[in-house]
């Protein structure tokens, strides 16, 4: 299958942020990427106790869903997720996997509080996306902080990552 990508909103979520993922991925990793109809958050995937959606699970509901023609799908969602380990995540992907996941509930904040401008919420979803999509094509978290695959664990690192990943990552990027 010729490598198509998906970005999926899921749940209400702003139509220039899918648009601005898309056409990042697009740019970035060369490979076409499609905006995809809406599909609803699954509630079964809520944690009552945590008030948040368990990523893990959401994953598992969009590997039940046909994407047919799509080779990686990259779920957008605007509310707050977690995994097990973590209170909070970014993003989670399957690595070496077709599914990826990105929230946009913390992007809207600065670490002061203060609220970022638009473009730049755009820019950490696209990097997100990027950063998810990486995993995606097996590339691992990488020690090297200008590289799109660097962990970034709060906001003030993921401001601080670039839109390209080091040398060593594109290298092992498949082709």
């Amino acid at each position: 299958m010729k490598e198509q990508i998906g970005v999926v909103p899921l749940g209400e979520v702003p139509t220039l942020a899918v648009e601005v993922i898309a056409a990042n991925i697009t740019a970035y990793y060369k490979l076409p990427a499609d905006v995809l109809p809406m599909r609803p958050i699954p509630e079964s995937t809520f944690d009552e106790a945590r008030l948040k959606y368990n990523a893990g699970l959401l994953i598992n509901k969009l590997d039940a869903l046909d994407f047919e023609g799509y080779s990686k799908i990259v779920g957008v969602i605007s509310r707050d997720m977690f995994i097990p380990i973590f209170n909070y995540v970014y993003g989670q992907a399957v690595q070496g996997g077709s599914l990826a996941l990105i929230s946009l509930f913390r992007l809207n904040r600065n670490a002061d509080g203060s609220t970022p401008s638009t473009s730049l919420v755009f820019e950490r979803a696209a990097k997100l996306a990027l950063h998810e999509l990486g995993h995606l094509f097996n590339l691992f978290h990488c020690n090297e902080t200008k590289c799109i695959m660097h962990f970034s664990g709060v906001i003030e690192d993921l401001n601080k990552i670039p839109f390209y990943l080091c040398r060593d990552c594109a290298r092992r990027l498949p082709r």
